[in-house]
């Protein structure tokens, strides 16, 4: 940041606080527009590790750790078919408040109950059944995560924080979340898919007509 503030002759809590402003815009455009989705889609969900400020057997030992320090799982619930990021929720645990509370966002967005492909993490199954009904279409299969697991590796590849034996990691939980909502934004909408013939996640699922840019982001940003 201390570059690009170097570079645009502004202040380095200029750069800080446009990127904090455009995280909020992108997922305050993610949860309005990534609604409303039509058919019965097969759905992939995974969960990405990563920490944030210290890993959580240090924290105690931490000097003045944050609130939000500690480990951090990006829960992401992929379309098999368009390859958009339906829903993603990042939460300290792997619980099953979380996925009740994954499984909830997820449920919002779609039109047609889906069918579920998870692995075979407990908290799923209370999730699924909890949200969707004891007789939700959801499979257990490592096989059948493969589009969200190469997701993940995206991610991880893309977001020098969730990068593993880094000292990129975030500080604080609250710019853990603004990359994650940018990076996402980023793939859903502007990224041209390679197996989606040159369109975004959003174009092949019907939720954008062409390719967003920055500045379409940057103008959500309110004045």
């Amino acid at each position: 940041m201390r570059g690009t503030a170097r570079l645009a002759d502004v202040s380095i809590n200029t750069v800080s606080k446009l990127l904090r402003d455009a995280g909020e815009a992108a997922a305050a455009y993610h949860d309005r527009h990534v609604r409303g989705i039509v058919g019965e889609r097969t759905i992939q969900c995974d969960e990405i590790w990563s920490f944030v400020y210290a890993k959580q057997k240090n924290v105690a030992a931490a000097k003045a750790a944050p609130d939000g320090a500690g480990t951090a799982w990006t829960w992401t619930g992929l379309d098999a078919d368009s390859k958009l990021i339906v829903s993603y929720l990042l939460t300290g645990g792997r619980d099953a408040d979380s996925a009740i509370a994954f499984m909830r966002d997820l449920d919002a967005r779609l039109v047609e109950q889906p069918v579920l492909v998870t692995d075979a993490l407990a908290s799923y199954v209370e999730g699924v059944q909890w949200v969707f009904g004891r007789d939700a279409k959801h499979a257990m299969s490592k096989s059948g995560t493969s589009y969200v697991e190469r997701h993940n590796l995206t991610i991880r590849m893309g977001n020098r924080r969730f990068t593993r034996r880094t000292n990129g990691f975030s500080k604080k939980f609250e710019c853990h979340a603004t990359h994650l909502h940018l990076q996402l934004w980023h793939y859903n909408f502007m990224r041209s898919h390679a197996s989606l013939s040159g369109a975004t996640p959003a174009m092949a699922a019907d939720l954008a007509p062409s390719f967003l840019s920055w500045r379409d982001l940057l103008a959500e940003i309110p004045n």
